[in-house]
């Protein structure tokens, strides 16, 4: 686990570097590890995340749609807190679809993330999945004051129905629980 995390500047057409995740929340290896990456490209904030494993998708998940329950099966989340208000966004992208919320303080939804501009892409097979999310900067600007104040943090569920649940930055003890924004990390920008 980490404690500050890296948005990454790309300035070409190259892709930025991938964290690996080998552990869970109950510090047990996790094999085959999972990757993920954070950049600004353009006019975008991109998520990436790939595992050389099978994943198994939610049933009923539609692209867009936020779907309950989504992460009984296998999901690679972010979560970007608001310095101003306390909110925060939590973005789920199973292998397949994308499904988005934004959270108050008291982790109420506020909104659903439907119609802001925000594309995915995904592949999933039996030797494994990758997904990217891409969401507009000045969204995130406007609605969650994305900038220098901004805490984040990348989570994982994966190999369900006997799940494990990742997170990069160390969210406390007890069961495990993405819902902390309170303790997600600061973040750098660097130039790739």
């Amino acid at each position: 686990n980490t404690n500050e995390m890296t948005i990454y500047a790309i300035s070409g057409n190259g892709s930025p570097p991938l964290t690996s995740l080998a552990r869970d929340w109950f510090e047990n290896e996790v094999n085959p590890p999972v990757f993920f990456s954070f950049a600004l490209e353009g006019d975008v904030f991109v998520f990436r995340s790939s595992r050389q494993a099978a994943a198994l998708c939610h049933p009923g998940a539609r692209s867009g749609l936020f779907h309950e329950q989504l992460w009984e099966y296998d999901v690679a989340e972010f979560f970007l807190s608001d310095p101003v208000t306390g909110n925060y966004l939590e973005f789920n992208l199973s292998p397949m679809v994308r499904i988005g919320r934004v959270f108050s303080v008291r982790r109420e939804a506020r909104c659903e993330l439907r119609e802001i501009g925000a594309t995915s892409l995904g592949t999933c097979g039996p030797e494994g999945w990758q997904a990217r999310a891409d969401l507009p900067l000045a969204w995130l600007k406007e609605h969650l004051h994305f900038g220098s104040g901004t805490r984040m943090n990348a989570t994982f569920i994966l190999n369900s129905p006997v799940q494990q649940f990742l997170t990069a930055v160390c969210l406390g003890g007890g069961e495990p629980d993405f819902h902390r924004p309170d303790r997600y990390s600061a973040h750098s920008l660097v130039a790739c």
